[in-house]
């Protein structure tokens, strides 16, 4: 997973294991070590191990000594060769990526780092259409130890979308090419980028495909607000706990699916997102809520339908109707259409340039309605 040191290097490395065998075996930390801080959404249920599902989820993790390894189990790929990929830092260093391989295995993240105290950040940049993920505990050097991982921010937001908020195609060289892993990469979404922005901690609930009212080519599984209750959106048997984490502001984009092929019918859609809606204020009393037109929706596409003339009418209505009953922190904001200049990524979604003209667009927004400075 990481490339071959030098020799020289090499013979370092080895004389440091050489020095750590003499002090004993390598320092195994559980993978349920209150240490240990995930963001996102996460299944904590399993003995075994944390199961992440949803892009955007991460570990950070404090600790001593100068190595760092990572025990991974990939529990099944949803889509052919498309193999969930994180990406990890130490210490403020690039992000490098991470494969995650078949059966449970070790990766050894950092070698040769100086004697002290380290930091690891590992996210997940592949959405739940590629699968599962269970972290299995750390390995550390002998006589090294798990610290308390850094103070949590305090600002929090929630993004709920489809593949417009996965990353899906964002690194595709054209609108030619199909559904990849190599192409996906939540870090690089303007939800990604907003948050960071906003120096806010990120939860994403964003699955490839799925609407409101009606799934891509009537997929007839669960749309977005049956899986919004879940933990992980396969596992009808865990729950969310709404109490467990509370976002200052929900982000909505959604409709492009609903709308893939023919219009769904203008009270099945607007009665959907509404309780969507619904069910989020009640969850959060206090939250902003912001339902945006996303640029993927086109009024080109379907030919004739004028999708997102349509989408535009219903959801701004709908907000306006909210507002004048009273709820004042409901907001509606469009982001503009892909544009040709920018290109576009696999199979027609937005572009990396897209998505940071929509960070652009949306973070001063939010930071508005949210009153941050």
């Amino acid at each position: 997973m990481t490339r071959s040191p030098p020799p020289r290097l090499l013979l370092g490395l080895a004389l440091a294991t050489l020095a750590g065998c003499q002090h004993g075996a390598p320092v195994q930390v559980s993978p349920r070590a209150l240490e240990l801080r995930f963001s996102g959404r996460v299944d904590q249920r399993d003995p075994q191990g944390p199961r992440l599902a949803w892009g955007g989820t991460s570990l950070t993790a404090r600790f001593t000594g100068t190595s760092l390894g990572v025990r991974l189990l990939d529990l099944g790929k949803l889509e052919e060769a498309a193999p969930n990929r994180f990406r990890f830092s130490v210490d403020g260093a690039p992000f490098r990526d991470l494969y995650v391989g078949e059966g449970p295995l070790l990766y050894r993240l950092a070698e040769g780092l100086p004697s002290g105290e380290h930091t690891l950040r590992l996210e997940k940049e592949t959405e739940p259409a590629v699968g599962e993920t269970q972290v299995l505990g750390l390995e550390l050097d002998p006589e090294a130890r798990l610290l308390p991982a850094p103070p949590r921010l305090e600002r929090r937001l929630e993004f709920i979308g489809d593949s417009g908020l996965t990353g899906f195609g964002i690194e595709g060289k054209s609108a030619q090419c199909s559904f990849n892993a190599e192409t996906q990469r939540h870090s690089l979404t303007w939800a990604a980028l907003t948050a960071h922005a906003l120096e806010a901690e990120l939860s994403v609930v964003a699955y490839s495909g799925k609407g409101v009212a009606v799934n891509y080519a009537n997929d007839p599984t669960p749309t977005v607000p049956e899986l919004y209750t879940r933990t992980l959106p396969r596992r009808e048997d865990g729950p969310w706990d709404f109490t467990a984490w509370v976002p200052d502001a929900v982000v909505i984009q959604l409709g492009a699916n609903d709308f893939w092929k023919e219009h769904p019918g203008e009270a099945r859609f607007r009665d959907a997102y509404h309780s969507l809606v619904t069910s989020i204020r009640g969850h959060y009393p206090q939250a902003h809520i912001v339902c945006v037109l996303g640029s993927g929706v086109s009024d080109s596409h379907p030919k004739d339908l004028q999708a997102r003339t349509l989408v535009r009418g219903l959801v701004s209505g709908l907000v306006e109707g909210l507002r004048q009953a009273g709820d004042t922190r409901v907001h509606f904001a469009e982001v503009p259409a892909n544009r040709e200049d920018e290109g576009l990524g696999c199979l027609w979604h937005p572009s990396r340039k897209t998505h940071q003209r929509t960070a652009e667009q949306m973070t001063p927004l939010l930071r508005d309605w949210l009153g941050w400075r």
